[in-house]
């Protein structure tokens, strides 16, 4: 794998810029690779598997560099209620629990399918 200087320099920066840690391991790994290290070297002096280093050298050839300083995980992917809403249905039912009401699994699901039914911006399938 070729870089241009360029490419190896914006790199080397990244590599000293702490605000880019948590992507550390990603950069090294192309700028290893870069260097002529073998997928085994870099899974060595990395402490990673070859799917990392695989996925990683995949993402940079077809994305670019800013594909690599992207966070993948997390997220509320599958949300049907806004933070906002979610909090105001969750602060009822702490209220009811700090006031020594019992709050069960099965209440607080059957209050959610209710909630989501209510809302207009959401279209679910409520499961019996």
């Amino acid at each position: 794998m070729k870089l241009t200087n360029e490419e190896t320099q914006k790199i080397e920066q990244l590599l000293k810029d702490s605000s880019y840690a948590k992507y550390h391991k990603r950069l090294q790994i192309i700028y290893f690779r870069s260097k002529g290290k073998s997928y085994k070297e870099i899974m060595d002096l990395l402490d990673c598997n070859k799917t990392t280093v695989w996925r990683s050298l995949k993402k940079y050839k077809e994305f670019g560099l800013e594909a690599l300083l992207q966070e993948t995980r997390g997220g509320r992917h599958r949300e049907y209620m806004t933070y906002e809403e979610e909090q105001a249905f969750l602060k009822r039912h702490i209220e009811a629990a700090q006031a020594g009401e019992f709050v069960t699994v099965n209440q607080l699901f059957e209050a959610y399918q209710k909630r989501l039914v209510a809302l207009p911006h959401v279209m679910v399938s409520i499961i019996s």
